[in-house]
């Protein structure tokens, strides 16, 4: 099937968006399928399940960063000293503390 785009109209090119994007998700799922056949042939050679192996690399995901430092005016409000610093930590800054006076 070729399809000349420069002579086809608009409506033909909408319709034609519309018909590869059904067929884009289509044989994606087709090659999620296959995928996952293959992932299930493996594991079960090393005497696993698919979702064995899956459970185990859900587990082993980074956990979260305990904050090191609160405000002192809102302890709800914290910081785990990465990142950008919040407003509040500018703010105590600015008035003359020091980081290490808003540790937890």
């Amino acid at each position: 099937m070729s399809v000349d785009l420069e002579k086809s109209s608009f409506a033909e090119l909408v319709q034609l968006q519309k018909d590869i994007a059904i067929l884009i998700k289509k044989r994606e799922k087709e090659e999620k399928i296959a995928l996952r056949k293959k992932m299930e042939a493996l594991a079960e050679e090393s005497g696993f399940t698919f979702d064995d192996i899956a459970a185990e690399t859900k587990a082993t995901k980074k956990s979260k960063v305990k904050p090191k430092y609160a405000n002192p005016d809102n302890p709800e409000q914290t910081w785990t000293g990465r990142g950008r610093r919040p407003k509040w930590i500018v703010s105590a800054l600015n008035s003359g503390m020091k980081v290490d006076d808003l540790l937890i």
